[in-house]
């Protein structure tokens, strides 16, 4: 499951940031060799930052999380960064925009669980 982080964003009222995480929602779900269905397939946070200098000015966009597999080749990646940097471009339309990528490899470390149930039905 992808995890989208946005970063420096400006004060934005919650109507606004539901906006957003549909737009990028979208965005994600577009790019179709993802295999995503809707935003549901996907966590899009938006950390306050800590110094409010400057936010809004340039917004960093960080997609991770992102298990490699042999479909997700570069150009499906960058597409994936075009599309996401391009929505939250929609919405901020004076910053600077960045999206970074950073596809995952579950070899480095990886564990699941729906619910606290299933943590003690695995005993």
């Amino acid at each position: 499951m992808p995890i989208i982080k946005v970063w420096c964003l400006p004060f934005t009222e919650e109507e606004g940031l539901n906006k957003l995480h549909q737009t990028i929602g979208r965005a994600v779900v577009g790019v179709r060799e993802l295999g995503f269905k809707d935003e549901n397939d996907m966590t899009c946070l938006f950390p306050s930052d800590m110094m409010k200098y400057g936010l809004g000015s340039e917004i960093i966009v960080e997609i991770s999380g992102l298990f490699i597999k042999p479909e997700r080749s570069a150009s499906v990646i960058q597409n994936l960064a075009s599309s996401v940097g391009h929505a939250v471009s929609l919405q901020f339309q004076e910053a600077k925009i960045e999206c970074l990528v950073y596809p995952f490899d579950a070899a480095y470390g990886f564990w699941t669980v729906n619910s606290y149930e299933e943590i003690s039905m695995r005993g």
